[in-house]
């Protein structure tokens, strides 16, 4: 009788007994396994390298390209964006003379008192002398034609005038020459581009906006 009641006490026991875990392959197993997986690597950012011969690579930015266009262009487009970019800076330059100028001679009544008013901005002369602003567009135009005409891709910035003896001998020194209008072009740029929002935000000329500030005084 006891053996038998010992043998019904060990049987019940084993059936509330854990049961053993085997490893088993588990949906939950192999997601585990996924997650330990390394995760793939980005390939580095391509920096874009200053074809031989092209100038304006300065530092600290070096070869200032972010939105990658010279990654995506060849070497005769890059060539040509140079060329666009020293064009536009000649041109922001004289746009730069072009604000400065006439606002300094309405400030003086050079032209009289109607000259850029009544504000004496630059920017008056649409209102003013919009037939002389037209002539000169016009006359811009036309030069611009005629240099389109009698230069090719790659020379589009001979101005010719290095028969001016402007030229330095040295390769180097040419070669500083290029960095320098760059630069300036590229400051002129921005200059430009500062002067016309300023005056349409508070419709002042540029020189008074400087007198204010206390940066020139006349």
């Amino acid at each position: 009788m006891k053996l038998a009641l010992l043998s019904l006490f060990a049987s019940t026991a084993a059936a509330f007994a854990p049961a053993q875990n085997g490893r088993v392959s588990t949906d939950l197993s192999a997601t585990r396994a996924v997650k330990k997986e390394a995760a793939p690597k980005k390939a580095p950012k391509v920096k874009a390298v200053a074809p031989e011969g092209l100038v304006g690579a300065l530092p600290p930015v070096g070869f200032f390209d972010p939105a990658g266009f010279a990654a995506k262009a060849s070497d005769a487009e890059l060539a040509r964006y140079r060329e666009v970019e020293i064009m536009h800076g000649r041109f922001a330059q004289m746009a730069f003379l072009g604000f400065v100028i006439p606002e300094k001679c309405a400030y003086d009544g050079a032209f009289g008192d109607d000259f850029l008013a009544p504000t004496g901005r630059a920017l008056e002369v649409f209102n003013t002398d919009p037939i002389w602003l037209a002539l000169t567009l016009g006359v811009l135009a036309c030069l611009e034609t005629v240099r389109l005409l009698e230069t090719e891709p790659g020379t589009r910035t001979d101005a010719k005038i290095e028969s001016l003896g402007w030229r330095p001998k040295s390769e180097a020194e040419f070669v500083n020459y290029q960095v320098r209008e760059l630069q300036n072009g590229r400051l002129a740029m921005l200059a430009v581009a500062g002067e016309i929002v300023q005056e349409l935000v508070n419709e002042k000329p540029l020189l008074v906006n400087l007198q204010d500030s206390g940066f020139v005084s006349f």
